[in-house]
């Protein structure tokens, strides 16, 4: 069977794994991974390097050149590029991970229904939060998701709430709940060598309000002193990092807290090992909620204890393994901090259960037989109606 994957994520090499690990679990496959060749983000900019490291003869990655680069919904692919990679690929299923709304779904599915009108097309979609439906969304971004839920035959969301927003759209074909991506365990993983120095609280993400940062600094302030071995620091960058290092200057903080930029996504590991918790303190507004929070994931998998709120997909994303404390409620987290800062054996406890929970649930390959069930339901389903 020919597949056809069309999304900017995999722009960045670390990204593609899941396809490498699902092309050697089913070998009759041959997967077509489409890419921009280049992707501007918050923390920096992607340029496609596509090599022969991971060869594969039945998995290749494709960079083309897009309009509109950076943009989710409205940008694409130069249609005569996209149609010769779709015309030698021949694909059976096409899978499109850029939301319904997207041009680029709306692009994929006029060009695969050229080639092949049988074409079984989905897509994947993080969006759970209701978008405010603008005089441009309605005359431009609406009638293309209109369309694009009229072509497709199932999707894959990556939180339950994205799920029953679809739902709401009257969206009645098969939806599976997935994460667009899983944790590569032989990047992250525990340091086998044994820490020395002070123990270490750890956020990693943008510094923007809504991440929750102040609230973190907050509580920690009101900790500090009765735990003068612990250190807290801020990794990331953001329109909020003056606000946050003038936060860090009034609480006196300067010596125990520090600031960290960013660094590439393979890097990541090395800094969560040097953590003994990891907090995502992320609370819901109007326009944006936390759609998975895969440093969650990610942090498990290195034997890091979790803590995060209540908002968006994150409790789903913790489950039974790390704490929850209610969003924007700075002593709520204060006290689930405490607890696990006073209590090695608690801390350890959850720190090993949510080990063994990201390599069974979230590793590369449990994501890619995930991947593979959800694409032979959604075959199988339109061929039963």
């Amino acid at each position: 069977m020919n597949i056809v994957i069309i999304g900017h994520t995999y722009i960045a090499p670390i990204n593609r794994k899941k396809w490498i690990v699902l092309a050697q679990l089913y070998p009759d496959l041959n997967i077509t991974v489409v890419m921009p060749k280049v992707w501007p983000t918050t923390l920096f900019k992607h340029v496609a390097d596509i090599t022969d490291e991971y060869y594969l003869p039945n998995c290749r990655f494709v960079s083309l050149d897009t309009r509109k680069t950076g943009n989710e919904l409205l940008y694409s692919y130069r249609s005569h590029q996209l149609f010769r990679i779709m015309r030698q690929a021949k694909p059976a299923i096409i899978h499109v991970e850029q939301g319904c709304a997207a041009v680029s779904y709306a692009q994929a599915n006029i060009i695969g229904r050229m080639i092949n009108p049988k074409i079984t097309s989905l897509f994947f979609t993080w969006i759970n939060w209701e978008q405010r439906e603008s005089l441009r969304y309605k005359l431009l971004l609406k009638p293309i998701e209109q369309l694009n839920l009229a072509s497709a035959h199932g999707a894959i969301v990556g939180n339950h709430d994205a799920g029953i927003i679809l739902q709401k759209k009257k969206f009645l074909k098969p939806i599976h709940i997935l994460p667009q991506l899983g944790v590569d365990t032989d990047i992250f993983k525990p340091n086998p060598q044994p820490r020395s120095g002070k123990k270490r609280i750890g956020f990693i993400g943008r510094f923007t309000l809504e991440k929750g940062i102040l609230t973190l600094l907050e509580a920690f302030a009101d900790l500090a002193y009765l735990f003068p071995d612990w250190d807290l620091v801020f990794i990331g960058k953001g329109d909020q990092r003056d606000q946050l290092e003038q936060a860090i200057l009034h609480h006196n903080l300067h010596e125990r807290s520090f600031i960290i930029d960013p660094v590439p996504h393979e890097q990541v590991a090395g800094l969560l090992n040097n953590m003994d918790i990891l907090v995502l303190p992320s609370y819901d507004t109007p326009q944006w909620r936390e759609q998975f929070g895969h440093v969650i994931i990610e942090a498990m998998a290195c034997g890091v204890a979790v803590i995060g709120s209540n908002a968006g997909e994150i409790p789903h994303v913790i489950d039974i393994f790390g704490l929850i404390f209610e969003q924007k409620n700075t002593q709520s987290l204060l006290a689930q901090l405490k607890s696990l800062m006073q209590d090695d054996g608690l801390r350890q406890a959850l720190a090993f259960q949510g080990f063994t929970h990201a390599r069974t649930k979230y590793s590369h390959q449990a994501i890619a037989e995930q991947t593979y069930a959800c694409w032979m339901d959604i075959v199988k389903q339109r061929q039963a109606t």
